[in-house]
């Protein structure tokens, strides 16, 4: 009797952890997976490569499901982590904007310093991310694609399972680096591409920007709604300049 309550709560912990796992792994998962039966369709892995659009916007509404249901699971509510909290706002606004202009710096910088060291010609690699779909389908993914990253990304890794992480590691520096990794590593599979050189570019292209979010989070949970904005308009310029160097080719 004495062990029955310390073995039911490593039970708790164990299942706590499995359904963490599953979470961080499920993006990646999912990208895989949707890029596949693009390909399957097209009967070609390079042709889907050009589709990875798609295939995050499709992964993102599989990761909103998902929050949806385990946040309800919990009791609580999916969209109240995007509440913006009023007695802070100002303070949070002026945080979020130094800590912006670090993190824009970085997501431009980082990916164009290791293009520069991997390829002697850097606009290969934009010859592997841009697509060509059809224009109805464009201007949608302008809107769906940037809406649901927004809503999908941040709250996956560090909304919901970093601070679920630290409650079952003893060293807290490791609840925040495993989400900064997975959600670094996911984009190998935006598009997955068969070349290492790629694979490490898209690996770590975003890890310094992922590791800032991280530990902001980390430190004040309650910036995830505008850095969630943030990443939104960062992914809505993506998008535009993907469909800029379409137009001009």
């Amino acid at each position: 009797m004495r062990h029955s309550m310390p073995n039911s709560e490593l039970i708790q912990q164990r299942k706590k952890g499995s359904v963490l796992t599953a979470l961080l792994l499920s993006r990646s998962i999912l990208f895989f997976l949707f890029q596949g039966t693009i390909a399957i369709a097209l009967n070609s892995w390079i042709a889907s490569q050009k589709y990875w659009i798609i295939v995050a916007t499709a992964g993102n509404l599989v990761s909103i499901s998902l929050l949806y249901g385990l946040y309800k699971r919990e009791g609580k509510t999916y969209l109240a982590i995007f509440t913006i909290n009023k007695e802070n706002w100002k303070e949070d606004l002026k945080l979020v904007f130094s800590l912006s202009m670090v993190g824009v710096l970085l997501v431009f910088l980082t990916p164009y310093l290791l293009s520069t060291l991997l390829w002697s010609e850097p606009t290969e690699i934009n010859n592997i991310l841009t697509g060509s779909v059809s224009p109805p389908l464009t201007y949608f993914l302008i809107v769906v694609f940037p809406v649901t990253m927004a809503l999908a990304e941040l709250a996956t890794y560090f909304g919901y399972v970093m601070p679920r992480l630290a409650t079952i590691l003893a060293r807290k520096e490791i609840a925040i680096l495993v989400p900064v990794l997975f959600l670094s590593i996911q984009h190998c599979f935006l598009p997955l591409v068969f070349d290492i050189r790629f694979i490490i570019y898209r690996g770590f292209m975003y890890l310094p920007f992922a590791l800032l979010l991280g530990l902001a989070l980390w430190r004040k949970p309650r910036l995830l709604p505008y850095f969630a904005i943030l990443h939104g308009f960062l992914d809505l310029l993506a998008v535009l300049t993907t469909l800029q160097v379409e137009s001009s080719t």
